[in-house]
């Protein structure tokens, strides 16, 4: 019986399962509206890193706590003997699920029109962060408990990313002394290796025309009309692009907002927030400025093109350590494969595999009933995500 075989029946499940319920029950969501990117010292995540991760974290033993800009910590842990080093991140705002019943209660049940789901424990955001914090606090809590020597390092890291940028983890690698060798990202994919994805560019158009009553539309110049013909237009541009792995280039309307809005008036401007996007590869200015071009005669209306956040592409080859270590774990500790799959959405990989660190995201998620509906992760799937992770670090760091 190796070393890995002996700790994996220590994992506390009743910590883990109760850690997760008391984390569903603090408010980490970006509220609905028009305004979805959240700042890394949003009141809720000051409340949620200062005052409830990280007094847990000294609690279970995991004192070497590096602070890092943006309201984030890195926990270190491993004497550095060897040169492995890995560095996991679980994030903290919560972007989806917004219209769950019963965000916080954290209650345990069986999930409606699922087949053999088995007991899943309920919250908005335990498939996107919250399962996987309480994870990663349960596997520090046997480390320490265990004193668990591993010659690699470990750097876990409290991500505070909700602009939709790679802000956070550029802040988290230059508070490191070395950069990691490699990287995995947790959040909900169903238990799948996601290795690949395309990058986004938001891109913000502007509409300036002039407010008049509803009842005398001629009298003014309706942004309504403005965004109408801004979006006719946008359709003309031809996205060819396709990559073997990652699929097509993509543009979308995804967001319009007008102002003012007020009784029986037309509006005198509109915002459109468009989603563009990118292949490996591809100009992220050079994208924008397409846009820019089509819509560069609007007369009578005013027109701006406005470059937003950005995330680069991602690209980890399968057959990288990390990616097989992952694979290899599932199997031997789970008797469950794990698919290799390339995400159709786009997240914070690209800001590690864009600095050379291969990045594979990975984790718990009940099925989906769609962005807004029922947030969930099965009992099962929450063990076996502990249980992956901790034969990772093992095989990984203990040189």
């Amino acid at each position: 019986m190796d070393k890995v075989d002996t700790l994996l029946p220590l994992l506390d499940r009743k910590y883990l399962i109760d850690t997760l319920g008391k984390l569903i029950k603090i408010p980490t969501q970006v509220p609905l509206g028009p305004n979805t990117l959240m700042e890394p010292d949003d009141p809720k995540l000051i409340h949620y890193v200062q005052e409830v991760i990280r007094p847990e974290l000294q609690r279970i033993g995991a004192y070497d706590i590096i602070e890092v800009p943006r309201n984030q910590l890195v926990v270190m842990w491993g004497d550095g003997t060897a040169e492995e080093s890995l560095l996991i991140m679980v994030y903290t705002p919560t972007q989806h699920a917004n219209l769950m019943n019963d965000p916080f209660t954290g209650k345990i049940g069986i999930p409606q029109g699922t087949q053999d789901a088995g007991p899943s424990i309920f919250g908005q955001g335990v498939s996107q962060n919250k399962a996987h914090m309480a994870v990663m606090l349960t596997i520090l809590k046997l480390l320490s408990e265990e004193q668990v020597r591993l010659k690699g390092t470990l750097c876990f890291a409290v991500n505070n990313e909700g602009r939709s940028s790679h802000d956070c983890t550029e802040a988290i690698l230059s508070a490191l002394k070395t950069t990691p060798g490699q990287a995995i990202l947790l959040i909900g994919t169903g238990m799948r290796a996601s290795i690949g994805n395309r990058g986004r560019v938001d891109i913000y158009v502007h509409v300036e025309g002039k407010a008049t009553h509803s009842s005398n539309p001629k009298a003014g110049l309706s942004a309504i009309d403005g965004a109408y013909e801004v979006m006719k237009r946008l359709r003309s541009i031809q996205l060819n692009e396709v990559h073997p792995l990652l699929g097509k280039q993509h543009l979308v309307v995804y967001q319009i907002t007008y102002d003012p809005v007020a009784p029986h008036t037309l509006p005198a401007r509109a915002t459109l927030k468009l989603d563009r996007r990118l292949l490996p590869g591809e100009d992220t200015d050079a994208a924008v400025e397409t846009i820019r071009a089509v819509l560069h005669d609007m007369k009578p209306y005013t027109v701006t093109v406005e470059r937003g956040v950005c995330m680069l592409p991602s690209l980890t080859e399968e057959n990288a350590q990390i990616v097989q270590q992952l694979l290899h774990a599932a199997r031997v500790t789970c008797k469950r494969e794990v698919p290799v799959y390339y995400s159709t959405s786009t997240f914070d990989a690209g800001g590690l595999t864009s600095q050379g660190i291969p990045a594979v995201m990975f984790g718990a998620e009940g099925e989906s009933e769609g962005i807004l509906g029922e947030d969930y992760v099965t009992i099962r799937d929450l063990v076996d995500e502990a249980r992956i992770l901790l034969r990772v670090i093992l095989n990984v760091l203990s040189g």
